[in-house]
């Protein structure tokens, strides 16, 4: 079932969109100003992105943003926050990676850093 999104989810998409440049920021925040949430694993890791009015493209594919979050989980665990776009450049997922053992417990949003995703080495 689709729900909005939290503010603190929210929060970080805007700071994302805040390092992008005018013309991505600007369709990042009209797309999140459109965007409600649909989890899809049980732990909350796996957020699909689902835009009022905007029809996904039948081709298939998506990259992320240049910018990761990094924060706390609830034990002590680091987690990743990736954003992800679809091949259109229209917000796709947000997605968690826990770097420990076991499930997304409740990450700390007052830890965030956002912060620039290294090039892959054919891009450096």
């Amino acid at each position: 079932m689709l729900r909005e999104l939290t503010d603190n989810e929210r929060n970080f998409i805007r700071g994302v969109a805040s390092r992008l440049d005018p013309d991505a920021r600007h369709k990042l925040l009209f797309d999140l100003d459109r965007a409600r949430a649909l989890p899809t694993l049980k732990d909350g890791s796996l957020i699909e992105l689902h835009i009022d009015g905007y029809q996904r493209p039948s081709h298939v594919g998506q990259h992320s943003f240049p910018f990761e979050g990094r924060l706390v989980d609830a034990d002590g665990a680091e987690v990743c926050v990736l954003l992800f776009a679809d091949p259109d450049d229209r917000l796709l997922e947000l997605e968690f990676l826990r770097w420990g053992d076991g499930d997304l417990q409740g990450p700390d949003w007052t830890t965030l850093q956002i912060v620039s995703k290294p090039l892959p080495i054919g891009k450096r």
